[in-house]
């Protein structure tokens, strides 16, 4: 059996992400960590809408009402942004900060619509953690690099109507990742979900050294970022 060199990976996709701002990292997660990962964000989150925990709301690039968790909600799901931290600053190159997380599990039909991001999301990672059906739901990721609109994109654009762009549909499986610069590639998935459910973990950083700096921590650094304190009895 062939040993996987995580190394290796890395420094190929450092490359790809540079050239082409997105980056495919097949198996970033064993299948048997996904599995675990969700079912971790179900048992502690719940797994029906009549005992979810989480948001139950349709967002700006959802056409249905999903079930969702924002990092800063759910303590497990901070941790695992921040503990991701040093990966992506190996593959990216750059001192990041993290600034936010959502965790989404999309139904049979939906779609998650083309768009970009918000400066909150300046370096991201797309990862699947499984589908119930075991199909396949590509991620959408344009060819073209958008500049100029970045600069007025605060909160998140729609593909305007009519644009034609071309796109590379790139296939996921469980525990497969897209690491891709969601600020300047539009991107999303056109395709209606084939599966009964599939759920997905969106991971963002910000440069720390860079424009978007102040989103790190989603802007909350302020009451995220703090001194641990410990104190022990002066007599046991």
């Amino acid at each position: 059996m062939a040993v996987f060199d995580r190394l290796a990976q890395v420094n190929a996709l450092r490359q790809g992400y540079e050239s082409n701002g997105w980056a495919l990292a097949q198996h970033l997660f064993p299948t048997e960590v996904v599995d675990s990962l969700l079912y971790q964000f179900q048992t502690d989150l719940g797994g029906c809408k009549e005992d979810y925990k989480g948001r139950w709301e349709k967002g700006p690039f959802t056409n249905a009402h999903c079930f969702e968790s924002y990092a800063y909600d759910y303590p497990a799901q901070a941790t695992m942004l921040w503990s991701m931290t040093p990966w992506m600053q190996a593959l990216t190159g750059k001192e990041l900060l993290p600034a936010h997380s959502y965790f989404r599990v999309y139904r049979k039909g939906d779609i998650c619509k083309l768009h970009l991001d918000r400066c909150a999301a300046e370096q991201s990672i797309s990862l699947t953690l499984g589908y119930s059906d075991d199909i396949e739901w590509p991620l959408w990721v344009s060819e073209q690099r958008y500049e100029d609109e970045v600069k007025k994109n605060v909160h998140g654009e729609l593909l305007p109507p009519g644009q034609k762009l071309s796109f590379y549909k790139v296939p996921m499986k469980a525990g497969d990742a897209v690491i891709y610069k969601g600020m300047n590639h539009i991107h999303g998935r056109n395709d209606p979900n084939p599966n009964t459910w599939s759920a997905h973990l969106f991971l963002h950083w910000v440069d720390k050294n860079g424009p978007y700096a102040e989103h790190a921590f989603d802007g909350n650094a302020g009451t995220v970022v703090r001194k641990a304190r410990f104190e022990f009895p002066e007599t046991v």
